[in-house]
């Protein structure tokens, strides 16, 4: 029964992380439609993201991406934060984390072995 727990997980991993990535692109936040410099901040993101899940297991898919957007925007949203609304971006930190997520997700699952990141980088 494990394998069905674990194909629901992943199934509703993306539906959120598609609903995710709607809302953002209803606001003028889609990862295809950046200029250059704002992919680039995003892609930034993304490489921080990817290897903060890395340092805490070995795979970064759809499951784990979905929990860390779900903790991000509790979190922003218990000190105040909205999302932009449509045109009005400007750039701010808990928006570009989730494109980031979103980027991720689309990439797919990332499979990091023993080796591949020295946690001493990140201290």
């Amino acid at each position: 029964m494990g394998w069905l727990s674990n194909a629901w997980h992943e199934s509703a991993s993306r539906r959120e992380l598609a609903a995710l990535s709607d809302r953002l692109s209803r606001v003028g936040l889609a990862a295809s439609g950046l200029a250059p410099g704002l992919l680039a901040t995003v892609d930034q993101h993304a490489a921080a993201i990817r290897d903060i899940l890395a340092l805490s297991g070995d795979r970064v898919g759809a499951i784990e991406l979905a929990g860390y957007a779900r903790g991000i925007q509790d979190v922003a949203e218990e000190s105040g934060w909205q999302p932009p609304a449509r045109g009005a971006f400007a750039g701010d930190w808990v928006s570009l984390r989730l494109l980031a997520v979103c980027l991720l997700a689309t990439a797919g699952t990332v499979a990091v072995t023993s080796g591949d990141i020295d946690p001493l980088l990140f201290f």
